[in-house]
């Protein structure tokens, strides 16, 4: 049997199971899948979540054009992405301006020949970022021929989502003959992006009761003639609007702003993979590969609004960085008295949409690229296999968007420069909304060596032994346009880095066979990061044949993560905003008063639309934040721990359960937002900031009073959330369990192949440290907080001739819509008795999925792909509302390649 490279071992083995579970998926398991992206087929697999999607990202993200995955729920960094056993260069901008992480779209899926997931953490085998798992994408080797395939992709009756792929590969040269092969390989993606206006025939009555959504489709306020908003009882229409635009119910002027409302991105990328396979002498294989990707992503983006859709009674505060400061409280101008579109005697708030800022004038886009040059040897010398490997690898992205001067615009509105209803200057729009950039990269070089082979003989077999080293130069940029890092925009928030660490580590790993059919496993990695301790890591397993068809194993492992160059490096801090916060102390008032104007006898469109952002404010607004980096951070630790058994009761039919058990500790970040609010009043005084939102408290008030005359209820002089200091710590702690469990089989059946699959994950516990209450949360498993506790995808594969058929059924089990938050969700919303029991609980999600291939035509494969097969709808999900980014259709694919 050869002797292959098992991820989470450096020593090369014949065993098909080591002490760590690994699932592989295959070439033929991927073509199955019909995905053309390395994330789709991914999360295709049940212990793999998506962290991040460039196609549903928001668009206020900062690391849109990127897609990502996340293993046990503990992030995208706790999981370690490798191509052909090794690390690619992060993306170049960090998500939440924190998380380094890898983009999956730089990886052309088409170039991949199988996948292995190791479910456990292997830091002593990896280094940082393999706490969760490790997922190792493993290319294709050698190509010969040609290949071309092309693949298109939409949802029934929704043509606007849909994707397409084309591919093409191309190789040449025998190694065995000619001493080399070659090959390029080179994928193109594009999928469209759609509007709320797109998708709005779609959604679901329910979605409307939802809280704050009572009014998601009304008409804008905010239109092209505009209203005047003298109170929020008191809203006339300006002069001049068309009869059209009229709303017959309130009189006010009105837009259809969803057509301009982007949901998704228009998403275009390409990549290029190449290997060359070459022989060096008799004794070393040599292989140069260099890849390549670029991606464009934009959104869809409405023309800006007078005060960017904020009341002037508002108040926003944002940072200035290279000043050290606060900026704000600030408000957006009223028309001053005098102005030519004010009519009034006293200065009044004026809605409308500028819509000359529209026609690609306003805009949101992400470029990137990236790339790898890589060399690797291997060959044996006196009994011994080596291998190692030298290299180079960059990414960068940009993103790129308008936004609101404070100064530019305030002085265009008041002082009249700016001409509502016409063109104007090109110059005085771009002084009013200037460009702002978040720009990154990271470059590193690389080298490892690795030898291993047999020391001695014992007993009861070889012992195995490995040796390496690796080292790394990382260095990593990511900077916010002046304009942003001097607070000149309104309420935006940026971050400046720039530095560079290595990191240097040495590794070691042992097979022991104990006893017969015993065999121990054990590694030990030492890693030292410029500016910080040196760190060691260990591993133990345990793999014992208790029979010839029971497997039993387990392992034992410590793993940690380095801070990060944005997290302990030279940089000015960050800012940011958190999003969907509650705010313990003003949103059950706000649901309160919400719930008056939604029940008001004769309560207008209008006035509830007033009445749900009131409402949305305290219940799902965003928290500025501004945070530094920290040198003194300490690394992220981890203990991991694994146990299981794999079974074949008959021969062709195998199954698999392993517990797994994960704590990380000391875990680098700021302090959850809900864990502050939740110990306000312990914090030290200046780390959250409240504002006077009185002004725009007492207009929410007096629309209350206009369908409720007797209300008392108040804010009772508790200001809004204006901003957290919220500095990087070792604080957070997560202990995460479960169970995954796989089983396969083949039979035949009159002359058919039939083939069985079955992966599934079961979590049991997952629980975070509060800082307010110095012990674990409660467990968030089956909760809002966490999500489904089960996870199920079973497969089956029918061939039959030409024909080969497969089905897979999808499960993802229900959850509760309370969390640790709001331990008691309907109540806290005010949700009226009818619509209790969908509130309650998401139930489970249910979908079949089917495909076809046919290859019957000589050298042609096609294939057909049926998702949600008999169209099932997403579970009512009453806290979230129905799923906009990520609709659930009926969607068919086709694919259609020709080997040359």
């Amino acid at each position: 049997m050869q002797r292959v490279v098992v991820t989470g071992s450096s020593i090369k083995r014949t065993q098909a199971e080591a002490a760590g579970s690994v699932q592989v998926l295959t070439r033929d398991d991927i073509e199955r899948t019909g995905q053309t992206t390395a994330l789709g087929i991914l999360t295709s697999t049940a212990s793999i979540d998506t962290s991040l999607n460039s196609a549903t990202s928001s668009s206020g993200s900062f690391a849109t054009g990127s897609s990502a995955v996340s293993m046990r729920g503990l992030g995208k960094v706790s999981t370690l992405i490798l191509v052909n056993g090794r690390r690619i260069a992060q993306y170049g901008l960090s998500d939440g301006a924190q998380d380094n992480f890898t983009n999956l779209d730089a990886i052309a899926s088409d170039a991949i020949e199988r996948i292995e997931v190791l479910k456990d953490g292997a830091s002593a085998i990896y280094g940082s970022d393999a706490i969760a798992g490790v997922v190792n994408i493993i290319l294709r080797k050698d190509f010969q021929g040609a290949k071309i395939r092309g693949s298109y992709t939409e949802s029934q009756h929704f043509h606007d989502n849909r994707n397409r792929n084309v591919s093409a590969i191309v190789g040449f040269g025998d190694l065995e003959q000619q001493g080399f092969n070659t090959y390029i390989t080179a994928e193109g993606y594009k999928s469209d992006g759609y509007s709320v206006g797109d998708l709005r025939p779609y959604y679901p009555e329910w979605h409307r009761q939802t809280p704050g959504r009572s009014t998601w489709d009304a008409k804008s306020s905010y239109s092209p003639t505009g209203n005047y908003f003298r109170s929020s009882t008191n809203i006339v229409a300006a002069p001049g609007c068309p009869a059209d635009a009229i709303d017959p119910a309130d009189k006010l002027c009105k837009w259809d702003a969803l057509p301009y409302s982007g949901l998704t991105t228009d998403n275009k990328r390409h990549a290029i993979a190449s290997n060359t396979h070459f022989r060096i002498g008799k004794d070393i294989n040599a292989n140069f590969e260099v890849t390549t990707s670029r991606s464009t992503s934009e959104y869809i983006v409405a023309p800006f609004s007078v005060s960017n859709q904020s009341a002037t009674s508002s108040t926003s505060i944002w940072y200035d960085v290279y000043g050290n400061k606060m900026v704000g409280p600030f408000s957006y101008p009223k028309l001053p008295v005098g102005h030519p579109m004010n009519p009034y005697s006293v200065p009044t708030e004026y809605r409308a949409r500028m819509m000359d800022t529209g026609n690609g004038f306003n805009f949101n886009r992400t470029e990137a690229e990236q790339s790898r040059v890589m060399l690797t040897l291997d060959g044996t010398i006196g009994g011994f296999d080596w291998r190692s490997a030298v290299g180079s690898m960059k990414s960068s992205a940009v993103k790129a968007t308008r936004a609101v001067s404070a100064t530019g615009y305030t002085n265009a509105i008041v002082n009249g420069t700016y001409k509502f209803g016409q063109q104007n200057d090109p110059a005085l729009l771009e002084a009013m909304f200037p460009v702002r950039t978040t720009s990154g990269e990271a470059h590193i070089k690389f080298f490892d060596a690795t030898i291993d082979g047999t020391v001695m003989q014992l007993p009861a077999g070889p012992l195995k032994v490995a040796v390496g080293t690796d080292i790394r130069s990382n260095g990593y940029r990511m900077k916010s346009s002046d304009n942003v890092l001097r607070g000149e925009l309104v309420g935006v928030f940026g971050l400046q880095v720039d530095d560079t660490v290595n990191q240097y580590a040495v590794f070691t790993e042992a097979s022991v066979p104990v006893v017969k059919n015993v065999e121990l496993s054990a590694a030990l990695r030492a890693d030292k990061t410029d500016g910080f301790d040196s760190h060691l890591s260990p591993k133990l397993g345990l793999r014992w044949n208790a029979a010839s068809n029971l497997l039993l194993r387990a392992t034992a492992s410590g793993g940690f993560r380095a801070p990060n160059i944005v997290e302990s490096g030279n940089g000015l801090g960050r800012s940011s905003v958190a999003t969907s916060v509650v705010d313990p102390r003003r949103c059950p008032i706000a649901n309160q008063l919400n719930d008056l104007v939604q029940k008001g006898a004769g309560a207008t469109a209008a006035d509830k639309a007033q009445a749900n952002t009131f409402r949305n404010a305290e219940c799902v607004g965003n928290l500025p934040s501004f945070v530094r980096s920290n040198p003194e951070l300490e690394p992220e630790t981890s203990r991991s721990y694994t146990a299981g058994l794999v079974f074949e009761p008959v021969k062709n039919w195998t199954m698999a359960m392993d517990y797994y058990l994960i704590e990380r500790r000391n875990q680098i970040g700021t302090r959850a937002t809900t864990d502050i609010l939740k110990g306000e009043a312990d914090l030290p005084a200046g780390q959250l900031i409240r504002v006077d939102n009185s002004a725009a408290d007492n207009e929410f008030l007096a629309l209350v009073k206009k369908y409720a005359p007797n209300n008392t209820i108040n804010y009772g002089n508790v200001g809004q959330l204006g901003m957290v200091y919220n500095p990087y710590v070792n604080s957070g702690k997560t202990r995460v369990s479960g169970i995954d469990f796989d089983a396969s089989g083949r039979f035949k059946l009159l002359g058919t192949d039939v083939r069985l699959k079955l992966d599934g994950t079961y979590v049991l516990k997952y629980q975070t440290f509060s800082e307010a209450t110095n012990a674990y949360d409660r467990n968030m498993v089956g909760t809002w907080d966490f999500g489904s506790r089960m996870t199920v995808k079973a497969r089956a594969y029918v061939k039959q001739g030409d024909f080969d058929h497969g089905v897979t059924w999808n499960y993802a089990s229900g959850y509760s819509n309370n969390s640790i938050l709001q331990p008691t969700y309907c109540a806290t919303q005010k949700v009226v008795a009818a619509n209790l029991a969908d509130c309650e609980r998401v139930d489970h999600n249910t979908t079949v999925d089917y495909t076809l291939a046919y290859s019957g035509i000589p050298h042609v494969k096609l294939n057909l792909y049926v998702y949600n097969l008999f169209g099932e709808d997403r579970p009512i999900e009453w806290r979230d509302g129905w799923r906009t980014t990520s609709p659930q259709f009926r969607t068919f694919g086709v694919a259609a390649s020709y080997t040359f």
